[in-house]
């Protein structure tokens, strides 16, 4: 049998970029044909694009260097992150961009404006310099990028820590009071003369505080989002809610059998990142005329007729088909095929909407549950409300005892 050495050069390069970088590196051991043929640039910048799917851009250094010495390191990176700073969270994405890993910090716009972009901030960044030496750069602060750290762990790449190395770089260069502002300003979007409404003031100065004090060192948790099935009546995904004096927040919406769930990815001292905000059952769908939706009191029968179906159907009792208009307990999962193309949505009475633009006809409505809470996450408990399917970028979650109405709009920004 031919030796694999008696190969021309181009194929036996061709068979080493099917190994994994790992073994690549003890293939080019082997003997000098293998190791001329690892270092082959498109070998490795195949093992980059099936392991990272990323691709190296032209520079002084070489695939392999880029592989061995960054992305074999820190290419664990890569992805979607969840930052644990209580209660407020945070959502981050790193991302290979010019031969580099980019940490973003990905930021809700500003209230009301729901369907706006996402506000993104540079965090961090790992490179190589041209000697091939890694180099971690803290990029918050007004004054440029500064010395930082990213400690690698040893078991588990569901956690990550970035550190600071110069805390002092992320200061204003005119007082902690214009830091203040300017904060305000850019990342909640508010003046002067509102931050002089006391409420205001005490909750903006308590997060200006709590960030502040966690940003010279991150914690994040990996963030998965699952893909969408066929039978799913909304993608998962992040989604940018409204949520009252606290503005505008991030939840990831996944599903567990018949259930939705909208966890909170940033949070505020009411109701902490991580929690599950809104919990949907599909299999209480609703039908509802445009003038039950406007009567408060109808809105809170049909929502206890449903429950009361559902209770019933759970312990194996058979019901009566609701009439139409009224509220329908499906009693399985609900598929898109036998759902009507549209129904009107209208706002009850006396139930805040705080200049929101929502849609006036909706796909579906089913029963649900939103958690709140006092400040400090103090008495939580779960309060009735509908989650209202308006497309598969948009819905709103009606709270009846709140009487008013969170919007959500699917992050579009590709963090994949």
């Amino acid at each position: 049998m031919e030796s694999l050495t008696a190969f021309p050069p181009e194929l036996l390069a061709h068979i080493l970029s099917f190994l994994p970088g790992k073994e690549l590196a003890t293939a080019a051991k082997v003997c000098k044909a293998f190791h001329q043929a690892s270092k082959v640039d498109f070998v490795w910048q195949r093992c980059m694009n099936r392991e990272f799917g990323v691709s190296c851009a032209a520079s002084s250094l070489s695939p392999r260097e880029i592989y061995t010495k960054l992305l074999h390191k820190y290419g664990f990176l890569l992805g979607t992150w969840q930052i644990e700073i209580k209660p407020y969270g945070g959502l981050v994405h790193v991302k290979f961009q010019n031969n580099k890993l980019l940490g973003l910090q990905y930021g809700a716009p500003h209230d009301p404006h729901v369907d706006w972009p996402m506000m993104v901030k540079e965090l961090f960044q790992v490179m190589l310099d041209d000697e091939g030496n890694t180099i971690i750069n803290c990029l918050q602060g007004p004054q440029g990028p500064h010395k930082g750290q990213i400690p690698l762990l040893n078991a588990s790449t569901a956690r990550f820590m970035s550190k600071c190395c110069c805390p002092d770089l992320h200061r204003h260069p005119q007082g902690r009071e214009q830091e203040f502002l300017k904060w305000c300003q850019e990342e909640m979007g508010v003046s002067e003369e509102d931050i002089m409404f006391q409420h205001m003031q005490e909750l903006l100065f308590m997060k200006f505080m709590i960030i502040n004090q966690y940003q010279f060192c991150y914690v994040y948790k990996r963030l998965t989002i699952p893909p969408h099935l066929p039978e799913q009546l909304i993608a998962p995904g992040l989604f940018k809610g409204t949520y009252g004096s606290h503005g505008l927040e991030i939840v990831l919406l996944t599903y567990d059998r018949h259930y939705i769930h909208c966890k909170k990815i940033t949070g505020d001292p009411n109701v902490p990142a991580s929690e599950l905000s809104v919990l949907v059952d599909t299999k209480k769908l609703l039908m509802l005329d445009e003038e039950q939706q406007v009567d408060p009191a109808e809105l809170a029968r049909v929502t206890e007729q449903a429950d009361k179906e559902e209770e019933m159907n759970g312990n194996g009792a058979s019901t009566n088909q609701s009439q139409e208009g009224e509220a329908c307990g499906s009693g399985h999962d609900v598929s898109q095929q036998h759902l009507p193309q549209s129904q009107p949505f209208a706002i009850p009475e006396g139930f805040r909407e705080r200049g929101i633009n929502y849609p006036k006809t909706c796909k579906m409505r089913f029963c649900g549950t939103g958690l709140i809470a006092g400040h400090g996450y103090t008495s939580p408990s779960r309060t009735p409300g509908h989650f209202v399917v308006f497309d598969d970028d948009n819905f709103g979650f009606l709270w009846l005892e709140l009487r008013s109405l969170s919007v959500y709009s699917r992050v579009t920004e590709k963090m994949d």
